[in-house]
């Protein structure tokens, strides 16, 4: 189940790598021009930018197609975190891949991680009310989420104060 969370963010990302390497002129958008990334944003409106595919993920898990509709949001997140990446890095020469480290980089270290923790479980509950509704009950493996979705929480409130409080300050600097 993992292995097919992971392919379908690395294609994902690979797809979002290929797209972003163009240099799309849309994308001016993504770095105000002051080069302040917060512009007045709460550490809440970080914490729902960090969470969002999360939550999705864990709507998802309570659906019968789940199954298919989150290795789909995997494949979402990867393009892009991967498509913003390359195109920082082929649009900003010499601080470009240095930005996109700072910026992607530094919280989704955590919220990566947290997204795969989130999707397995997703993945599992799902299953398993797929596996009910066709009279095919899988069976009895306790998922043990407690500590999971905890840590998830604390990845994700750790990701949010690192996008709020730190980023700014090194997108200023590499910027500067």
């Amino acid at each position: 189940m993992l292995a097919v969370l992971a392919l379908a963010f690395l294609l994902g990302s690979a797809a979002g790598a290929i797209a972003g390497s163009s240099g799309f002129e849309y994308g001016g958008s993504v770095i105000p021009d002051n080069g302040n990334l917060n512009d007045g944003g709460s550490f809440l409106s970080a914490l729902a930018g960090c969470a969002g595919i999360h939550i999705l993920v864990l709507l998802f898990s309570t659906s019968l197609t789940g199954a298919l509709l989150i290795p789909a949001a995997l494949a979402l997140r990867g393009f892009t975190l991967a498509c913003s990446a390359a195109w920082l890095a082929v649009t900003i020469p010499g601080r470009g891949t240095a930005l996109a480290l700072a910026v992607l980089g530094l919280p989704s270290l955590l919220t990566v991680p947290a997204l795969f923790a989130a999707s397995q479980w997703g993945m599992a509950f799902s299953l398993r009310l797929l596996s009910v509704y066709r009279r095919r009950p899988l069976p009895m493996n306790r998922l043990r989420s407690g500590g999971v979705w905890a840590a998830v929480c604390v990845m994700l409130l750790d990701a949010a104060a690192i996008e709020r409080f730190l980023v700014p300050t090194l997108a200023g600097l590499i910027l500067d």
